[in-house]
């Protein structure tokens, strides 16, 4: 087995701030990599790094920083590490290119874990206790949401990771609220309104299929000339994407066909960025995942199985909620 020694858990980089210790108080932290060139960039960091094919090696408590360029999550990869504690990065859902891969390990140890995980637990209790509308405003945004009594979200709350947990850093640094199928787009929330973003990601997902791959194709390069021409405005009308504009472009209509032309260009995702405290090291032109939850706010198109999956990022905005006209504390 061969492993590059580095920092402890407790250590910082010689390049970049290490935070990586609130996810894993304690033992070394190792960065498992698909890629020896992304593992060299790690090790340069100082950090401790070692190659997936050396991963069975590791002792079963391992705390582990997944980093998976080249290939997409599997059943055998979580088996491999299913007695270790892992932090997953799919880099390769989205730009898997060597410097948008070394964009996003930076961003991954300058991470607030700490932070992220109570705006986790704000948006879990506000959800839950606060009546009325949730309202987006500020910045050229002005939407409004109403959400279902009953929700499912996907975060993270607490930002240690236990023996045997994998846990994607996207739970940490987004409160995701999903539609619960394609026959019930509006049974989680219902929203209308504009939006600035100034942000735009494409992913696909590890069950992504010959269709969707075809139009995920398709929409990376969309992605490019879009991002070119940002800030990206949008409109929203009964839940539905109504238009997308860049750079005095409508964009609508290709968005819709990339993303699955059968869904209607419905909204399928709100996410609540709890990573905001990244705000000022974000290039909004890469296409990273880590600058999903950089965000305030973004809205999600397509599954990324049948058709690219495309998050429009608004960066900054603010929130309030509201009952009968009135503005609820927050």
């Amino acid at each position: 087995m061969s492993i590059t020694p580095g920092i402890d858990s407790q250590a910082r980089s010689g390049e970049v701030e290490n935070n990586l210790s609130q996810v894993f108080p304690e033992g070394k932290v190792n960065v498992v990599s698909d890629d020896s060139e992304l593992n060299r960039y790690a090790a340069g960091l100082g950090m401790r790094t070692a190659s997936l094919e050396d991963a069975a090696d590791l002792p079963d408590d391992a705390n582990v920083v997944l980093l998976l360029r080249r290939r997409l999550v599997s059943r055998e990869l979580r088996r491999l590490f299913r007695r270790m504690r892992v932090l997953l990065v799919p880099i390769a859902s989205f730009d898997p290119s060597p410097a948008v891969a070394e964009y996003t390990l930076r961003l991954v140890c300058a991470t607030d874990y700490v932070a992220a995980c109570e705006w986790n637990r704000y948006w879990a209790r506000s959800i839950s206790e606060q009546p009325g509308l949730l309202r987006f405003e500020g910045n050229g945004t002005d939407l409004t949401c109403s959400l279902a009594d009953r929700l499912h979200a996907d975060a993270w709350l607490d930002p240690r990771i236990g023996f045997g947990k994998w846990v994607s850093v996207a739970s940490f640094c987004e409160f995701s609220i999903t539609a619960p199928s394609s026959t019930d787009w509006r049974g989680a929330f219902d929203i209308a309104g504009t939006a600035v973003a100034s942000g735009l990601l494409v992913a696909r997902d590890a069950r992504v299929r010959p269709e969707g791959d075809e139009r995920i194709r398709r929409a990376t390069r969309l992605r490019e000339e879009i991002a070119a021409r940002a800030p990206i405005d949008l409109r929203l009308a009964d839940g539905m994407l109504a238009e997308v504009r860049a750079g005095g472009v409508d964009y609508t209509e290709a968005v819709i066909d990339v993303t699955n032309p059968a869904y209607e260009g419905h909204t399928i995702e709100l996410g609540l960025g709890t990573n905001m405290a990244l705000l000022p090291q974000v290039n909004w032109a890469l296409n990273s995942q880590l600058n999903e939850g950089a965000g305030t706010l973004h809205l999600g198109f397509g599954e990324g199985m049948t058709g690219a999956h495309m998050d429009f990022v608004v960066a900054e905005c603010e929130h309030r909620f509201q009952k009968d006209g009135a503005e609820a504390p927050r």
